[in-house]
């Protein structure tokens, strides 16, 4: 009998996903060297493990995307026709493309999502309901980040309706896409990969974990975050942990490294606040104190000119910085710029 080659192995159980029933299927017919006939039995008729994947395609993978358009809150959270979880309760993560199309047929439909977003709960008549799906929001900047920046914010793409910054605040982090380069034909391996299912099971099984602790081992927060700043993250760091480091065999560089770009993520969003709910979010000035060494070290946005409160290096003609003291008992660093003449 000839055994069955690796490159056809891997052909065969790539197009779909694989229950545990199917995949001790295929361990025994590889211990037992089963031959070409002996596959093609197991594969295509008698366990029909590839045609019956369909469903298990459905349920195995992490997230389900929600195109830009028209969504309900029985879609999304709860029927009260049916007395059915929506998509929040079926899924990892509910990701929206294109979020300048999102919009919600129900006048509370915001509003639910807010309090979700906040508590990891919603109420429907006399229920509450309780999920665990994350939420991801992806949109398009159509203009420069420079421009953005100084002229509007970067929420700018959200519809008009869900420019909130009760909302926002709800954000954990906000990811630079700028940042991110597009696709590109090199960027793809020629070696052998992970298919997405068993990816995705990596995920959904780290979702058990929390790395959370591990900032407090060599840490501690500045007093600029409140408390739902420090929950944000914190979650961000264990997220970028266990992507990182899945064993937990980090060590306090790679700890310090994921809390700046947790720090700055987070900071991205409060920017933004700050913009559209004016001085009660005007805490921005994130840092974090090593507890051995006592040094606070503050984190900035790139696109804000950096991590110091005055830039670095020589300032433009008629660019001066002072201190005063505000209405609100406060102290505030203003940049006066003069035009010359």
């Amino acid at each position: 009998m000839k055994k069955m080659n690796q490159i056809e192995y891997k052909s065969s159980i790539t197009t779909g996903s694989l229950l545990v029933r199917e995949s001790r299927i295929i361990a025994r017919l590889l211990l037992d060297n089963a031959d070409k006939t002996a596959w093609h039995q197991a594969i295509t008729i008698g366990n029909d493990i590839l045609n019956g994947c369909g469903n298990a395609i459905i349920t195995n993978i992490l997230s389900v995307l929600v195109s830009g358009g028209q969504t309900t809150v029985a879609n999304l959270f709860y029927n009260m026709s049916t007395q059915k979880v929506g998509l929040v309760g079926l899924w990892d993560v509910v990701a929206f493309d294109e979020v300048a199309g999102i919009k919600f047929k129900d006048k509370d439909g915001v509003q639910i999502m807010k309090d979700y977003m906040a508590s990891g709960s919603f109420s429907r008549g006399r229920d509450m309901i309780n999920a665990n799906s994350a939420m991801v929001f992806v949109g398009n900047i159509n203009q420069s980040v420079d421009i953005l920046v100084k002229t509007a914010h970067l929420f700018a793409p959200f519809p008009e309706e869900m420019i909130d910054s009760a909302f926002f605040d709800r954000m954990h982090c906000y990811i630079p896409g700028w940042e991110i380069p597009k696709m590109r034909p090199e960027f793809l391996t020629s070696q052998y990969g992970l298919i997405v299912d068993f990816l995705a099971e990596f995920l959904r099984e780290m979702r058990k974990r929390s790395f959370s602790d591990a900032i407090d081992q060599y840490f501690k927060m500045g007093n600029n975050l409140n408390q739902r700043d420090v929950i944000a993250v914190k979650k961000t760091v264990s997220g970028l942990l266990k992507l990182l480091y899945p064993r937990g065999d980090f060590d306090k560089d790679a700890v310090e490294h994921c809390l700046t770009y947790a720090i700055e993520s987070r900071r991205r969003v409060k920017e933004q606040l700050k913009k559209i709910g004016g001085m009660e979010f005007y805490d921005v000035h994130f840092s974090y104190i090593d507890n051995e060494s006592l040094e606070e070290k503050f984190v900035g946005v790139p696109e804000h000119g950096g991590g110091a409160l005055i830039p670095e290096g020589p300032m433009n003609p008629g660019t001066m910085h002072t201190v005063v003291l505000g209405t609100t008992e406060h102290l505030g660093l203003y940049r006066l710029m003069g035009k010359p003449i």
